[in-house]
């Protein structure tokens, strides 16, 4: 979440949360693809040229690989996939945040002119689509087309209260736990598609778990920061721990 007060567009917010980090562009320089400079530098969606809709419900990596004019090449690389998956978890994040009211979005209702603050809420709906790079965001009709309903959307984040309590706080930390225990179980991974940890019957890559455990989470109807499930979760599961112990705060 961002530290500034002031607004800022939505696309610039969502290239630093979601595709400016670590986790996503780490990958980039071994990706042997082509034409994916575009999702690394804009946030642009692999398999189609110019298409930047995020779908805030689930958006999907693509298995059968990247179309180019449809041209159909062998399946997405093990590197894009872990950069795409990387992009998708903190997306969820991003989209719960909105939800749960950490930004405050101001836009533009296309027909009206009004520019207003939404409330939470409207982040709600099902179908809903943002097209990031142009700050607009829209929802699917009953014939499938998509409906412009608000566009130039910035965002600012939302003050916090001084009674707020402590960060983590009032999720069901217990049962993400016991979930989580069950992603250690011997028959809940395939092994010929993810590297085994070490130690743990768990895959190497740590964020494979964590995109399960925002998952649980999201079903939910909230997700907390990524750091909170790395320290509370992730660690002690990697670990071997049996019990998640007392969480900090």
């Amino acid at each position: 979440m961002v530290a500034r007060t002031q607004s800022r567009p939505l696309y610039a917010v969502f290239l630093e949360q979601v595709i400016q980090i670590e986790a996503v562009q780490r990958e980039r320089a071994a990706v042997t693809e082509e034409h994916t400079a575009d999702f690394f530098e804009l946030g642009r969606i692999p398999g189609e040229i110019g298409k930047f809709r995020w779908s805030l419900e689930t958006p999907e990596p693509f298995p059968q690989g990247i179309v180019i004019a449809g041209y159909q090449p062998p399946p997405m690389s093990p590197t894009m996939q872990r950069a795409w998956d990387a992009a998708v978890v903190a997306w969820r994040v991003f989209v719960s945040a909105l939800r749960n009211g950490e930004y405050i979005a101001t836009a533009t209702h296309p027909a009206t002119g009004e520019r207003r603050d939404l409330e939470p809420a409207e982040w709600m709906r099902t179908g809903l689509v943002l097209e990031v790079h142009d700050c607009a965001l829209f929802a699917k009709g009953r014939d499938g087309k998509l409906v412009e309903l608000w566009t130039a959307i910035t965002l600012r984040a939302a003050k916090r209260s001084r009674q707020k309590k402590a960060r983590g706080h009032g999720y069901d930390w217990k049962g993400a736990w016991a979930y989580a225990l069950t992603l250690r179980a011997e028959d809940q991974w395939d092994w010929m598609k993810h590297q085994r940890d070490e130690r743990q019957p768990l895959p190497a890559v740590h964020k494979t778990v964590e995109d399960k455990i925002v998952q649980w989470f999201e079903a939910r109807g909230n997700v907390p920061h990524m750091i909170d499930i790395r320290q509370n979760i992730t660690i002690p599961l990697y670990a071997g721990r049996r019990t998640r112990g007392k969480r900090k705060r």
